[in-house]
C-alpha cells in the first residue's frame, strides 16, 4: 500500500528536490566552518544540517512528520535570506534587485504551495486490529 503525504505526485517531487538540494547545501556549508570559524556559525549550520537530513529521509520514506521538518527546513531558509534583507531594507538599500530576494520569494511560494496540497488524514489500515472480523 502507498502512503501519500501530498495530494499530487508534482508537490511531492517539488518537496523531495527542495530537501535534497537543502541538504546538498547544508553539507557543504560544513567546508565554510574552515574559513571563519565561530560558535554561533557551527550551531547553526550543524541544525541546519540535523533538520535537512531528518527533513529528506522522511520525505523519501513518506513518513508522518515530513511536512513538519519540510516546513521547519524552510522556516530556518526564509529566516535566514530574509534578516539581512530586512535590515538592507530598513537601511534605505534598495533590495528589489538583489538576488536572495527572489530565493527568499521562492521559498515563501515552495512553503504555501507544500501547506496547501499536504493530505490531512492518514487512512492507514491496522491489520492487527481486523484479524478475525469479515469485511464485506
Amino acid at each position: 500500500m502507498k502512503r501519500k503525504i501530498f495530494k499530487y505526485r508534482l508537490v511531492y517531487y517539488l518537496a523531495v528536490i527542495t530537501g535534497l538540494l537543502f541538504l546538498i547545501i547544508s553539507a557543504f556549508s560544513v567546508l565554510e566552518l574552515f574559513n571563519n570559524f565561530s560558535i554561533f556559525r557551527t550551531l547553526f549550520i550543524v541544525t541546519s544540517l540535523v533538520i535537512n537530513s531528518f527533513t529528506f529521509i522522511n520525505l523519501i520514506e513518506k513518513y508522518d512528520k515530513a511536512v513538519l521538518f519540510l516546513n521547519l527546513s524552510l522556516l530556518l531558509s526564509i529566516i535566514i535570506l530574509g534578516y539581512p534583507l530586512l535590515l538592507g531594507f530598513l537601511n534605505g538599500y534598495d533590495v528589489l534587485r538583489q538576488f536572495s530576494l527572489k530565493f527568499l520569494i521562492l521559498f515563501i511560494l515552495i512553503l504555501i504551495v507544500v501547506n496547501v496540497f499536504k493530505v490531512k488524514e492518514y487512512k492507514e489500515i491496522n491489520e492487527i486490529e481486523n484479524i478475525g472480523k469479515h469485511e464485506d
